[in-house]
């Protein structure tokens, strides 16, 4: 043991050692249109980043950091996915604003001639109080993730109780089978709810939205534990997406979310604009945050009555799939099962329902529903494609589905509408690609 501890020691003074080394050899500048950066203790590496390349200027704290009262900062460059270009992992504070507010006015500087060398500060558009924190944590939509957390975590505890001592818990509850199977299910499904709030608090306390004097650039600044603050260039928005969970849409509440091209986040192509608001204020937020996609979010283009049978088949089949080898296999019994596909059903009626699209202005919007009702609303300007197809039963019933695609992260975002006349397929692709020439 007193080697291992001894082992230890050691591990970490030469940790320790090696980072202050790799901290001191590390030096950039700014200078010729570029950012450069050394590195290196025994291998030195030299990287040169343009200015015209740097997409966003972002900022991350991890408690570690916090403790010692540095930041990372991350350069992100056009087409970078989810891997920063640059990173300095241990700047003092005023180094990281300094270099920051260098960089900000070194890009501008490239844009216009003449700028003013002050940055003055952005309008803060909306903070994330603390109780729409909380509600947004109760209806955030992720207790599934949570209940594969307690499931994994209940296996590892079933593995490091004793065998003698699991198999009396076992014989005390066997005669209790039903009770203990929902009393079990309500605390897993409770556990899974706390852990989901727990994480949406971590996650977004304090969200603050701000948009930069100039109109170019939108600052977020989030988090308890870890702090991030992100930068999103304005002209790289391809899409919003208003997204309404099961949980949220009763209340008419909804996130919004931006697909941008050119840079990664962390949470891969897409980006939380703002974790929760009421759908009906969607709009005008939006005509605030960024005006080219501030659209009418309501009285869309229903889809047609014809293709109600057709979404209730698809969501069937999948119960169908599952309750017919029960029915066979555990008969009588087994037909229990296939009191699952009425609901099934049920479910396609409702994404029917859901469903729709508009041609607004200078604007494309376009409803489905999975779980969440998603609204997405994206400029033809920023169409990488558009498009149609028609199946063989689909042609017999008049139907085709739209196909758009705008630039996000290493790929694209993909959006699909289902079942819509063909027709109005048809009139969709023709005016977005007329508009687009």
């Amino acid at each position: 043991l007193i080697l291992v501890l001894l082992a230890f020691v050691v591990l970490t003074l030469l940790s320790a050692v090696w980072g202050v080394l790799s901290w001191r050899a590390t030096t950039y500048r700014i200078s010729g249109g570029a950012f450069h950066l050394k590195r290196g203790v025994l291998q030195k590496s030299e990287r040169s980043l343009p200015l015209e390349h740097v997409q966003s200027v972002n900022t991350v704290q991890g408690i570690v950091q916090r403790v010692f009262g540095v930041i990372e900062l991350r350069l992100e460059a056009a087409g970078g996915g989810g891997e920063p270009e640059i990173s300095l992992s241990a700047l003092s504070r005023p180094a990281a604003r300094e270099l920051r507010e260098e960089l900000t006015r070194a890009r501008r500087t490239l844009d216009e001639v003449g700028e003013p060398l002050e940055e003055p500060s952005p309008t803060v558009l909306r903070r994330l109080s603390t109780g729409e924190l909380l509600v947004a944590g109760l209806t955030s939509g992720q207790i599934g993730v949570a209940i594969s957390v307690v499931a994994g975590g209940s296996q590892i505890v079933d593995n490091l109780l004793p065998g003698d001592l699991a198999e009396r818990l076992s014989e005390a509850l066997l005669p209790r089978t039903v009770f203990a199977v929902l009393l079990l299910a309500l605390f897993v499904a409770l556990f899974a709810w706390v852990l989901a709030i727990f994480g949406t608090v971590l996650a977004h306390a304090g969200f603050t939205l701000s948009r930069s004097a100039d109109g170019r650039y939108l600052h977020i600044k989030r988090g308890l534990l870890n702090r991030y603050e992100t930068t999103v260039p304005i002209a790289r928005i391809q899409a919003v997406r208003l997204v309404e969970g099961i949980l949220r849409q009763p209340f008419g509440l909804a996130a919004l979310r931006v697909e941008s091209a050119g840079f990664g986040t962390e949470e891969g192509v897409s980006t939380v604009l703002f974790p929760l608001l009421r759908r009906r204020e969607a709009e005008d937020f939006l005509r605030a945050a960024a005006p080219l996609f501030a659209a009418p979010l309501s009285s869309l283009e229903p889809l047609p009555a014809r293709a109600r049978g057709r979404y209730a088949f698809r969501s069937s089949v999948p119960a169908l799939l599952v309750a017919a080898p029960l029915a066979f296999f555990l008969f009588p019994w087994g037909l229990l099962a296939l009191t699952l596909v009425p609901p099934a059903a049920l479910y396609g009626l409702v994404r029917h329902r859901a469903a729709g699209y508009a041609l607004s202005e200078d604007r494309v919007v376009l409803r489905t529903r999975r779980l969440a009702r998603t609204t997405v609303v994206a400029p033809r300007e920023r169409l990488q494609s558009r498009g149609y197809s028609v199946s063989p039963i689909q042609k017999r019933r008049k139907l085709a589905t739209l196909e758009l695609e705008v630039a996000s992260g290493r790929g694209g975002a993909a959006f699909r509408l289902v079942d819509l006349a063909g027709g109005a397929a048809r009139g969709l692709v023709d005016a977005l690609s007329a508009r687009s020439r």
